[in-house]
């Protein structure tokens, strides 16, 4: 149901034949226009993706609300995340595997190596830090693990002269588990990093 404002001469919702909205700041007016059809196949396959993404990126994002380097002005890193997957959504299907979970300039580590460790146990990954004049004393590699089939995940970090990193992932056992791992480091307050990377690993 529509409403008119006397006084301010403008109405807000459907009236008539007419909609009343607001457009930057304006109060407008134009014909009313019978929505199109939205739940075609296209606009399904859509949906669906998007969900299984959001519920995917939801199981590791808050772990990483101060480990990314994507842009998250006005909005949260899961929905950063999803933002820098758009192509997959418009695609209509959801691949973990080439999940872009980070964005950035900055070298990848080279020689992942990720162990899952027996049941109950914590995970470790060894690594070889990047030889870059770009990189800082703060520098950290960020390790993701995801077990979609159980829910689960596990965010950890270490300094890159570490060369090892531990995640606290109880991951199920026989379950195929997503890996990601890019590099994160600083500059004053702001943060900056390296393009993600993905390798499967069995629990």
């Amino acid at each position: 149901m529509g409403k008119l404002n006397v006084l301010r001469s403008l109405w807000y919702g459907k009236v008539g034949e007419t909609v009343g909205a607001k457009w930057k700041n304006l109060a407008t007016i134009r014909t009313y226009a019978k929505p199109a059809n939205p739940n075609t196949e296209a606009q399904q396959e859509v949906r669906g993706v998007f969900k299984q993404m959001t519920a995917f990126v939801a199981l590791f994002a808050a772990q990483v609300n101060y480990l990314s380097s994507l842009d998250t002005r006005s909005m949260s890193v899961r929905n950063a995340i999803i933002k820098a997957n758009k192509a997959q959504i418009s695609a209509g299907t959801f691949d973990p595997a080439t999940l872009v979970v980070n964005k950035g300039g900055l070298p990848n580590v080279t020689d992942f190596t990720v162990t899952a460790h027996a049941a109950g146990a914590d995970w470790a990954a060894t690594f070889t830090a990047p030889v870059a004049t770009n990189l800082t004393d703060k520098a950290k590699l960020v390790a993701i693990v995801v077990d979609n089939e159980n829910l689960i995940a596990g965010v950890g970090e270490a300094l890159l002269t570490a060369g090892t990193v531990t995640i606290p992932v109880r991951a199920t056992t026989g379950a195929t588990c997503h890996v990601y791992y890019y590099v994160i480091d600083y500059r004053g307050s702001s943060r900056v990093g390296s393009n993600s990377a993905h390798v499967a690993q069995a629990a």
